[in-house]
């Protein structure tokens, strides 16, 4: 896979930020976000030198890990749905990093607002794409079943691509309720796009070696 310049920047230029901006935190700062998108758990400051260096770590390995995948040639055919994934994974944890510095310095974000919008756009983005994602071993909606057939694969990331859409959607729509609407929209989003996948890919996967 080939160097994407301009995620490099902007990556380096978060990790340029965080540690221009490292000796002005308070010695614990946010670590976790709860289903009602607020902050439930508080780290030492220095967790935010890992979590600075997590979107280079993440584009490094997935510029590698294509490279030592039996299944290469398949990321030739869905190049685009990686490449898109990839952006949109880094520039989604440089965002809620800085809006985590942000809340730790004193401002007032809203950062269950961010997760949600950034989870959703993912879902809706990755699920139009997801078709295209070609058999392999690291990359996609891997289950027993999708990696011991390749028509269980291909029919399961297209049902899957409708449920990221509609788990994306059902993220968007959250962010106008709050407490156990927005808890239950929530619950709701990570079963569609994450537990559905796997219960088809197990049924197909029965049919066809029923038959």
């Amino acid at each position: 896979m080939k160097i994407n310049s301009l995620l490099i920047i902007l990556i380096i230029l978060s990790i340029l930020g965080t540690a221009f901006v490292y000796n002005r935190l308070p010695e614990e700062i946010p670590g976790h976000i709860n289903l009602r998108g607020e902050v439930d758990r508080y780290d030492g400051k220095e967790t935010v030198i890992f979590t600075g260096l997590l979107p280079l770590i993440i584009y490094l390995l997935m510029v590698f890990l294509p490279r030592i995948d039996p299944k290469r040639k398949s990321y030739l055919k869905h190049k685009k749905a990686y490449e898109i994934t990839k952006t949109l994974i880094i520039i989604f944890i440089i965002i809620i990093q800085w809006a985590m510095i942000s809340l730790a310095l004193g401002f007032d974000i809203n950062i269950g607002l961010f997760v949600k919008i950034g989870v959703g756009l993912f879902f809706i983005v990755l699920g139009n794409f997801m078709g295209q994602i070609r058999h392999n071993y690291f990359f996609g909606i891997k289950t027993p079943w999708t990696l011991s057939n390749e028509t269980v694969w291909k029919k399961t990331h297209r049902v899957g691509g409708f449920s990221f859409m509609i788990a994306g959607v059902i993220m968007f729509i959250s962010i106008f309720f709050n407490g156990m609407i927005a808890e239950l929209a929530l619950i709701a989003a990570i079963v569609i796009a994450a537990i559905y996948p796997i219960i088809y890919s197990y049924i197909e996967f029965r049919k066809i070696t029923k038959g």
